[in-house]
């Protein structure tokens, strides 16, 4: 059995039936507080722009007003960043109850060249940040996609996140990753144009392995603009395969083998478009054989 535990995106709404009792909230760099309704997960900066780091909160962290190339922040760039960093949290926080999830985001490999050196600082901020809200569950996402020049991020492909979750297990830390599976497609150079079945389980299947390390799924659908070019979290799944109904089905079936083991995991459907379009990506999954919980 394949379950999904829905969470909130933005102004999208789920469609009947579902009813998400977690919401996703901004906690960048440039973010000055939180009003969570309900329990929420903490997607915290991910490095795609530039930011101000102007707040007030970020007074008493000049280790993260200083990590940045041309204002687009530098992640896990040593220990001391890292303790920082989960003061930061605690302190966005503040007295609201405490997250249900951190998701946080891989360093760039121009100044942090391996998973076990990003592993090395990551550790710092688990144990911090577990010793002020032990039940917080903490997911890093793949990655890729940026203003960012001169360095790539660290866990991008599919073999990092393998390599990934062989370091978690050796190591025992309770970090698990959110599947972005769009992104890792762009990595993976599968787009509208050049998709085949043969792409996609080439690109999937090999995770299923470390399954027991994933505790999530971002989707979003792409659709061609006025000018044909593609925009990423609009549309549907119809619109990402480019109305092909065969590679649809058979990505769905893939993801559905890879995680029918009967554990619920997240799902954070990344949708700017319209509730229609959201309502159809439900739908393909209920279809493929997903029970959303």
């Amino acid at each position: 059995m394949c379950f999904l535990i829905p969470i909130k995106y933005g102004k999208r709404t789920y469609p009947n039936g579902i009813d998400p009792k977690i919401e996703e909230l901004a906690g960048h760099f440039d973010k000055k507080s939180i009003s969570p309704r309900m329990d929420y997960s903490l997607h915290t900066e991910y490095s795609v722009g530039k930011r101000k780091f102007e707040t007030n909160i970020l007074n008493d962290f000049p280790i993260i007003k200083k990590s940045h190339k041309k204002l687009i922040p530098q992640l896990w760039v040593n220990k001391e960043w890292s303790h920082e960093f989960s003061k930061f949290i605690i302190k966005l926080v503040g007295n609201n109850i405490p997250p249900k999830i951190i998701e946080i985001h891989p360093p760039f490999n121009d100044y942090c060249n391996s998973i076990s050196a990003f592993l090395v600082n990551y550790e710092i901020f688990e144990n911090e940040i577990l010793k002020a809200f032990p039940n917080t569950e903490i997911l890093i996402e793949n990655r890729t996609g940026t203003m960012y020049s001169g360095g790539k991020f660290l866990i991008s492909t599919n073999q990092d996140i393998i390599k990934l979750t062989e370091l978690l297990r050796k190591l025992q830390l309770r970090l698990n990753v959110v599947l972005d599976i769009p992104q890792l497609f762009t990595v993976h150079r599968i787009n509208l144009i050049k998709i085949s079945k043969t792409k996609i389980e080439k690109t999937l299947h090999p995770i299923k392995k470390y399954r027991d390390r994933i505790a999530g799924i971002h989707i979003w659908g792409k659709r061609k603009n006025i000018k044909g070019r593609l925009v990423s979290h609009v549309g549907d799944l119809n619109s990402y395969f480019n109305y092909n109904q065969n590679l649809k089905n058979a990505f769905l079936s893939e993801i559905h083998e890879i995680f029918n083991d009967g554990k619920s995991r997240y799902f954070v459907p990344e949708v700017n478009s319209s509730n229609d379009d959201l309502a159809s990506i439900i739908n393909d999954f209920k279809n493929a054989g997903f029970i959303f919980i």
